[in-house]
């Protein structure tokens, strides 16, 4: 009972920061698109193209984040500081590259990206506008992921949770200033939220690295220490972060491939897709809690040795997911009709906007518990070979030809295709609880890190 308690007092002080960070992320995309959506249905549409080329880096960033959290946890559980400095330089040299390279392609030529996701001429010139100024926060963006991924792998929530709201609230308020212009302000539309999002994102990143070298959290080292190769380090950590890389890259194209489905479905299934977004993240944010826990948990535990509790606590963390996305998706869709009511939209747009909904509570529970189970469970042990196989398989074998299907051959509503789409969800649950189970998932890092071979902490145990 007692490490019962243990257990559940500590994915609340790691899960409850990191859920008001990602509500708060979520509440400002919902704020975003509420003032948007007084400009109109094609406005809407636009900002959700421009906001899909932003998301397509973001999860990269995420992937190279998460891959460093996973070893970072394991050396923080082995109290291996110095190896944590080198593993952020790692980091920070992929992220740049990235950030570097998607900035040029869309900061540069934005038209050829926005027109791949719709034919109305009209949407392609908002949003490639917005566009181009929101790759201006690609560089701040990496930076944030990359130093509040050290942080939360040594249990460090808050800060990071705190810096993030304050930058939502500053973001809020330049969106109003900037797109409606009261007073002295000017009125920059659509233009204006994407700048309010870079301000918003330079003086997040400003605040979050001066607030660890201040404090002297980890993450505050000296250029020396991050630069710093290291043969042993760096082999086993790209053999773990390129399947994670892999994994995202596929994923985000695969949703890419649905995004430019819906897209060519017409401007109003592409504004009821573009609407569900931030109910979505604000779903998926409550819960994501869980899975930033699990991953921190499950690492110390696996890089201390504790594999048995390794595993309790993974099938808590699973159990835990799916009761709760459960309740969660029946609260979301009861209250969809009232959230779509708040946009002034055509009769076609605001049903199947309301149908989309439905059909995201629908499977929330399933989404919720692949995300705990494949992002924070299986990562934690290093596992993301097999995520990778088990996410590309599923998104380009079952997502996208069910997709294509149903909408240029069978010709569904966007609602009706959506929900095929979202059939891949059942295999990748089945697959991935199945391989939690197994216990190969369970590996010791930082073994393989100080030159011993990574260590299956589950061989011993199934």
């Amino acid at each position: 009972m007692k490490i019962q308690s243990e257990f559940y007092r500590q994915t609340i002080r790691l899960a409850v920061p990191i859920t008001l960070q990602s509500v708060f992320m979520a509440l400002l995309q919902l704020t975003d698109q509420l003032m948007v959506g007084r400009l109109g249905e094609e406005t809407i549409a636009a900002v959700g193209i421009g906001g899909r080329l932003y998301y397509i880096l973001s999860v990269v960033l995420v992937s190279i984040g998460t891959g460093v959290s996973v070893f970072a946890a394991q050396y923080w559980g082995k109290k291996d500081t110095r190896s944590m400095g080198r593993l952020l330089g790692l980091g920070l040299t992929l992220g740049l590259s990235f950030a570097a390279l998607f900035f040029a392609a869309v900061f540069f030529a934005p038209g050829p990206f926005v027109r791949l996701f719709t034919n109305d001429p009209a949407v392609a010139a908002i949003g490639a506008s917005y566009a181009k100024l929101a790759a201006l926060s690609y560089l701040p963006t990496m930076l944030t992921l990359l130093y509040s991924a050290i942080l939360r792998s040594a249990g460090i929530v808050r800060v990071p949770m705190l810096v993030n709201i304050a930058a939502v609230l500053v973001n809020a308020l330049l969106n109003y200033l900037l797109i409606f212009g009261p007073g002295l302000f000017p009125a920059l539309g659509v233009e204006g939220s994407a700048l309010a999002t870079v301000i918003a994102r330079y003086l997040e990143a400003g605040a979050l690295i001066a607030f660890v070298y201040l404090r002297k959290l980890p993450g505050a080292y000296r250029p020396k220490e991050l630069l710093g190769f290291n043969r042993e380090l760096a082999l086993p950590f790209l053999r773990v972060a390129y399947p994670l890389l892999l994994t995202e890259l596929l994923w985000v194209l695969g949703e890419t491939a649905y995004a430019v489905i819906y897209g060519r479905l017409g401007t109003a299934a592409l504004t009821a897709m573009t609407l569900s977004g931030p109910i979505q993240l604000l779903g998926i944010g409550l819960m994501t809690g869980l899975s930033g826990a699990a991953g921190v948990m499950i690492g110390n535990l696996l890089g201390a040795g504790e594999a048995e509790q390794a595993m309790r606590a993974a099938r808590r963390f699973s159990k835990l997911a799916f009761g709760g996305a459960l309740l969660l998706g029946l609260a979301i869709a009861l209250l969809s009709p009232f959230y779509v009511a708040a946009y002034d939209l055509s009769e076609t747009a605001a049903r199947q906007s309301v149908a989309v909904l439905l059909v995201f509570s629908l499977f929330f529970c399933v989404k919720v518990t692949n995300m705990v189970v494949s992002g924070g469970i299986l990562n934690s042990g290093g596992d993301s070979k097999y995520v990778f196989r088990m996410e590309a398989g599923v998104v380009w074998t079952v997502g996208v030809p069910l997709g294509a299907v149903a909408a240029f051959v069978w010709h569904l509503p966007v609602h009706w295709v959506y929900f095929l789409l979202s059939v891949e969800e059942l295999f990748r649950m089945f697959f991935g609880l199945r391989r939690m189970r197994s216990r190969r998932w369970m590996n010791n890092l930082t073994e393989g890190a100080s030159g011993a071979g990574t260590q299956n902490l589950g061989q011993s145990f199934g």
